[in-house]
């Protein structure tokens, strides 16, 4: 009695190359959908379009100095996208008058920088920028020229070893206002754009900015120390 024919070797063959294929691409599958999701994980601190992570102060004499480590967009718009960033150091000198010309000079690495200061007469204080990176640091010597008058400054860095870094804060709002950033995030990533500005008043703390695409801003003040939202407001 002949075999039949679905029994044979030529039969077998190509039935498990079929199946071996299957296998194959039932791997690539579900490899493929595993990686997706750990890639659908959202880093919301990629999307801060405007970083204060540092602030210096120093004072004498009635002159006092604030340096800011800071890292905003370009153009800078409160509109809801993030674009691209870049490094700056923002120095803010508060003096008696602002009628004499100023300039400032300090050293990062052996590296001089400085220049003359502008005035600002709605803020009623003079200014200096550059690009440049001080967030890590502790501490920055400035010497300033007032009119002719030498000032010098040895500005202290109000972090400490308990002070959150901006990354943990925004963990922390994550974990405070989920319903929020869930609200604004979809499967192409985040519809929005967050501030975080490093403050200090005796204490450190942040204010947190996040900002939709119409505009929409809710705004948090967080304690700087154990990430603890103190006051809400949306506008």
């Amino acid at each position: 009695m002949r075999t039949p024919f679905y029994k044979t070797r030529r039969f077998l063959r190509p039935t498990k190359r079929l199946l071996y294929v299957t296998l194959l691409l039932s791997l690539v599958f579900f490899s493929f959908f595993f990686s997706a999701c750990k890639k659908s994980k959202i880093n919301y601190f990629s999307y801060v379009s405007e970083l204060r992570s540092n602030i210096f102060y120093a004072e004498t004499d009635g002159f006092s100095l604030r340096i800011f480590a800071t890292e905003k967009e370009y153009p800078y718009s409160s509109d809801g996208v993030k674009r691209d960033t870049s490094v700056r150091t923002e120095i803010y000198l508060f003096a008696p008058s602002g009628d004499k010309t100023t300039a400032i000079s300090f050293s990062i690495d052996e590296t001089p920088y400085g220049g003359e200061m502008s005035y600002d007469n709605v803020k009623a204080e003079y200014y200096y920028s550059c690009t440049l990176d001080v967030s890590a640091l502790s501490q920055i010597d400035c010497v300033i020229d007032y009119g002719g008058k030498t000032l010098e400054f040895c500005a202290q860095s109000v972090k400490t070893e308990n002070t959150l870094t901006p990354q943990t804060v925004i963990e922390k709002l994550q974990e405070s206002e989920s319903e929020l950033l869930a609200s604004l995030t979809d499967k192409y990533g985040f519809a929005g754009e967050i501030y975080v500005r490093l403050l200090y008043e005796d204490f450190p703390y942040y204010y947190i900015g996040v900002i939709d695409r119409n505009g929409n801003t809710t705004a948090f003040l967080m304690n700087g120390e154990t990430g603890k939202i103190l006051a809400k407001r949306q506008s």
